[in-house]
């Protein structure tokens, strides 16, 4: 399962859509508090996270998730408009898997969520 936290419902609804048809079971969250309890409830597979949310930033959900588990390795990918290399460098040194500047093309979001799924399975190993 796939957990999208993100607070722009037609953006929510374009990635539920594109990862349902790649075969993926999703949550959504519209803001940081109620993705944080979905994750500690669900345990997803990865994390979607939008940098801008209402109660919270994408960053400090990761650090949480990153700090207070229950799975702090999952994978986490940050999807935001924040394409300057200071937004990418904060995305990745919070802790999260991957970044991925929006608008994006859909093959690249799937590529690098199958990358990040299939890195954390061979990390288990």
């Amino acid at each position: 399962m796939i957990l999208i936290v993100e607070d722009e419902r037609d953006f929510q609804d374009v990635l539920r859509m594109v990862l349902e048809a790649a075969g993926y079971h999703v949550c959504v969250a519209g803001n940081g508090e109620t993705g944080l309890a979905l994750y500690r409830e669900a345990a997803p597979d990865a994390v979607i996270l939008d940098v801008h949310l209402p109660d919270m930033s994408g960053f400090d959900i990761c650090r949480r998730i990153r700090a207070e588990g229950p799975r702090p390795d999952t994978p986490v990918l940050i999807c935001s408009i924040r394409s300057e290399v200071s937004g990418v460098a904060e995305g990745l040194g919070c802790g999260a898997t991957d970044y991925v500047v929006k608008p994006f093309e859909v093959h690249d979001l799937l590529e690098r969520l199958d990358r990040a799924l299939q890195a954390h399975v061979d990390r288990l190993r």
